[in-house]
């Protein structure tokens, strides 16, 4: 199957981002938070291109235009990336890949390994390789756990990928359920949403920070997907509460949009608009 592809090279400011980037380093060396990788970086701290893009599946723009049909299947997903955040066809439930497998995750939580004839509407993927290990603690909320990892950002303009494993005191789900009308705005579908909370549960988030300027490619802000130790609930997360854990982190500086080939998202005119945020409050809710 054929598929159009467009390339988004995102150069970076090498002098600004490197003298940011060894400060940030020298600071949490200082207090034992953080733990390089041995990795091959190049001159701005980046992985080579070939380890270090984020394939994304339809920009954010097409669901904000309720194209909620896509044609990307779990295996092609895989092809991309170890890990992943995205949704099924019809909003028929969310998609969070860990270790190179998809998983579904269904209206109330429950997760199965997606069928090899699933499909998604929208979808990210990376090859995940962290550069960084860092030490958060304290985290009370979303909001405390997106200033805590910003503070590891070395430039405001990338992406960064993220991997948390351990236990979470709390957290605040949501996953999709099918939409009834395919035109209904995504806006207005968002807030039909359910929530959903667990207290001490062990799992795994993986996410992505994407700057706002990039958001009609993909959804900006932070943007977390959750799976449990015993693969048995899941979520897209919408609050958090821990203690003390680590988190491994990856800058990303390119991203490949790869276009789907669905009859809707070849003949409808893609209107610009203002992109949805990760979280119902965020969204203003």
């Amino acid at each position: 199957m054929k598929k159009a592809v467009l390339l988004f090279s995102l150069a970076l400011l090498a002098s600004c981002g490197n003298q940011t980037k060894k400060e940030a380093v020298s600071t949490s060396e200082t207090h034992g938070h953080e733990h390089p990788h041995p990795h091959s970086l190049d001159e701005n701290g980046l992985a080579p291109h070939t380890e270090n893009t984020i394939h994304q599946y339809a920009p954010t723009v097409a669901l904000l235009n309720s194209i909620y049909e896509g044609d990307i299947t779990p295996e092609q997903m895989v092809q991309q990336g170890n890990i992943g955040i995205g949704t099924v066809n019809h909003l028929a439930g969310e998609l969070v890949a860990v270790d190179g497998v998809v998983y579904t995750i269904d209206a109330e939580g429950g997760i199965k390994v997606a069928p090899q004839d699933l499909e998604s509407p929208n979808m990210t993927m990376i090859n995940f390789q962290p550069k960084r290990t860092v030490t958060v603690e304290n985290i009370e909320s979303y909001e405390d756990l997106t200033k805590a990892l910003q503070k590891y950002a070395t430039s405001i303009n990338s992406f960064y990928a993220y991997r948390i494993k351990g236990e979470f005191g709390y957290l605040k789900m949501a996953s999709a359920h099918k939409v009834e009308n395919e035109d209904v705005s995504l806006f207005e579908y968002l807030d039909t949403r359910v929530m959903y909370t667990r207290e001490n549960i062990k799992g795994t988030l993986v996410g992505l920070f994407t700057p706002d300027y990039l958001g009609n490619i993909v959804i900006p802000g932070m943007h977390f997907h959750f799976l449990s130790e015993d693969i048995k609930l899941g979520g897209h997360l919408e609050d958090i509460k821990f203690d003390k854990l680590q988190v491994e982190i990856q800058e990303v500086n390119q991203v490949n949009l790869q276009l789907p080939e669905t009859e809707k998202f070849r003949t409808r005119e893609l209107k610009q608009g203002a992109a949805p945020k990760a979280t119902a409050k965020q969204n203003g809710k």
